[in-house]
């Protein structure tokens, strides 16, 4: 049974008159009668008698008559469920280093819930731009913001949204925190507290060692920001993060930035998500939302 039938028989039912029934609908009379015969053959009934020149439902016709009301009361739904109410369900799995999660998210989040209460937000933490995008191509995020050098993504949209500002952080106390400007050799005779391999400003950090033929051989590695704080806060050594984890501590005096001799270059943050991905209202609001409200 096509629906379509079950439409025309559910208007010629209303009008009783097959014109009036091919007016409705915009179609030939000889369609809505092929229509009504092809329900009639399908279930092996009548559904209409004439009488002179009106036609009446049988009982066959009035019982279809109930079932097709309610038949397409659901089609109905389900079509306005499917073609509008989807896109403000469902899940979007957004991924971002831990710093993004924490400082720069919430805000997003809160936009995401007032905009659409029903859709489920999973925030994926991610520890390298490499995993994101591996992990966009492979359909297990639907958007990522991540920190970044201007470059291409081949199949990933991107969007640059303001560079980061990174600082080298230690205690108050130490000799180097009060100096007008370190030396990165001054600075390697310490530990470094670093955030996981992979990490972008890590990264650029590492890259300008190299070029001043330093080496680190003292370094501490910890999945979490707020455990590189409190061992910096302990003068147990150097970190090297973005000044949004760190902004609290440094006016209120707990940490101290350390204004390095050299340049290091300071990443992008951006959001990317997978050219073929279908763009859902609630896909597209974030997008919008993080150029107007985070660039």
């Amino acid at each position: 049974m096509h629906i379509n039938h079950l439409k025309t028989f559910a208007v010629a039912a209303d009008t009783l008159n097959f014109t009036k029934t091919a007016q409705r609908l915009d179609y030939a009379q000889s369609s809505v009668t092929a229509q009504i015969k092809a329900l009639e053959k399908e279930y092996g009934i009548e559904l209409f008698q004439r009488l002179g020149k009106r036609i009446y439902l049988t009982e066959a016709g009035i019982k279809m008559q109930s079932y097709a009301k309610r038949i397409l009361t659901l089609h109905d739904e389900m079509r306005q469920e499917f073609e509008e109410g989807m896109e403000e369900k469902g899940t979007i799995l957004i991924g971002a280093c831990e710093s993004q999660c924490i400082y720069r998210l919430p805000a997003l989040l809160r936009f995401i819930r007032s905009r659409y209460p029903q859709v489920q937000v999973i925030l994926k933490p991610v520890p390298s731009s490499k995993t994101s995008e591996q992990m966009l191509q492979e359909g297990e995020l639907d958007v990522a913001f991540i920190m970044d050098r201007d470059r291409e993504y081949g199949s990933l949209e991107s969007v640059s949204l303001f560079e980061e500002d990174i600082v080298l952080i230690g205690s108050p106390n130490h000799p180097l925190s009060v100096q007008s400007t370190a030396g990165l050799d001054e600075v390697m005779q310490h530990p470094l507290i670093l955030t996981e391999k992979g990490c972008s400003y890590r990264m650029e950090l590492e890259q300008v060692l190299e070029e001043q033929n330093l080496y680190a051989e003292n370094i501490i590695e910890f999945g979490s920001i707020e455990a590189i704080k409190q061992c910096v806060k302990a003068g147990l050594g150097f970190s090297y993060l973005p000044l949004m984890t760190v902004q609290n501590e440094l006016e209120s005096g707990e940490l101290k930035a350390v204004r390095l001799d050299v340049p290091i270059k300071q990443p992008t943050t951006k959001l990317l998500w997978h050219k073929d991905k279908r763009m859902t209202k609630v896909i597209q609001d974030v997008i919008e939302f993080a150029r107007k409200h985070m660039e």
